[in-house]
């Protein structure tokens, strides 16, 4: 099975835009605040409807990246006690079930608390890796039937069976 190393980058809106948007820590002044807090309103936007939160405690495994999955709708994730590594390669047609994630395009964004992404419709993305031992994680997703021809499992490999190491 052919490896590929794939470094990890610092999370910027300008960079993770071609897969959905970042939601950076803030850097402006507060749009609202008030004795011991402050506040910033609409530092991003989540178009779907009737979205579900799910909670992930993740171990590092020492294992590569090896299936993605996408999904029709928005995917919400946001770190709670540790940073993340994030996997995401180019969305592909979702009306094409015999779509494959492209190793040579992937990218592994690092997630600190206080950030998040929302990961836009049809982009691939492998579940969160921590950085340290575990990390606790939330998302949101929107519930849909599983693509045609995936019903067994919407975890799909990569092209070619390449498999991605994670330069930590």
């Amino acid at each position: 099975m052919p490896n590929t190393t794939l470094p990890i980058e610092r999370l910027t809106a300008e960079r993770f835009a071609p897969f959905g948007q970042a939601i950076i820590k803030p850097g402006a002044v507060p749009t609202s605040c008030g004795t011991g807090w402050d506040c910033w309103f609409d530092v991003g936007r989540l178009a779907d409807a009737d979205l579900r939160i799910g909670q992930v405690v993740t171990q590092r495994t020492g294992e590569p990246v090896a299936v993605m999955e996408r999904h029709p709708g928005e995917e919400f994730l946001l770190p709670v006690d540790g940073p993340l590594i994030q996997v995401v390669a180019p969305a592909g047609d979702l009306g094409d079930p015999t779509g494959r994630p492209d190793a040579s395009a992937a990218v592994a964004f690092r997630i600190e608390p206080g950030e998040a992404v929302v990961v836009a419709p049809g982009v691939w993305h492998a579940a969160a890796l921590p950085v340290a031992e575990t990390a606790l994680y939330y998302f949101t997703g929107l519930p849909h039937p599983p693509e045609p021809g995936r019903e067994d499992s919407s975890w799909v490999a990569f092209r070619d069976g390449v498999v991605l190491r994670i330069e930590v």
